[in-house]
């Protein structure tokens, strides 16, 4: 007992001790898992919380592409539509261009083909008209001599009637023509 001196410690290692054995005592086991259970509880709080704000957010991102791609969609479908419509129209003034140019086709043969048949009957007018001037003295002679039968003798005369309807051959070609 009186032998060995016991070291002193200083009053600073006998608190760090004391303190060492009362955290011991009072951070026993049960503490400790009551610490973590409610460490496990607040960090699922946490979780919890982080993850509606991120729904949320996540639902507000959502919203504004679907608002967005609506715009743009809406917008290309215009641009197209608006392509379309020109499309359509340039088509429509193309198929009335060529309808007015095929009309004026038509037209144009429609009025050639008049002129033509109108020179053609001219024509065979003409041609009649000559034939008829030409077979005319024969024609006269031929009903006269139906008309006045054997009764009297032309043959002495016929020279002088041909000579006559000959002379004045034009003015009856004339008063065919007119229709006199």
């Amino acid at each position: 007992m009186f032998g060995k001196k016991k070291p002193v410690k200083s009053a600073d290692q006998q608190l760090d001790e004391a303190a060492k054995m009362n955290a011991e005592h009072i951070f026993d086991d049960q503490f400790r898992e009551e610490l973590r259970n409610r460490g496990r509880l607040h960090f699922e709080k946490i979780i919890g919380e982080n993850a509606m704000f991120l729904q949320q957010d996540l639902r507000l991102t959502t919203s504004q592409l679907n608002e967005y791609m609506k715009t743009e969609i809406t917008k290309k479908l215009q641009e197209e539509f608006a392509k379309y419509e020109q499309s359509i129209m340039d088509a429509k003034n193309l198929a009335i261009d060529s309808i007015e140019k095929t009309n004026q086709v038509i037209e144009e043969q429609r009025q050639a083909l008049s002129a033509e048949l109108s020179a053609q009957l001219q024509a065979e007018k003409q041609q009649m008209i000559m034939r008829f001037e030409d077979d005319m003295a024969e024609i006269v002679n031929h009903y006269i001599l139906a008309a006045i039968g054997n009764q009297i003798d032309l043959s002495d005369q016929l020279e002088y009637i041909i000579g006559e309807l000959s002379a004045n051959k034009e003015a009856i070609a004339e008063d065919v023509r007119r229709g006199a």
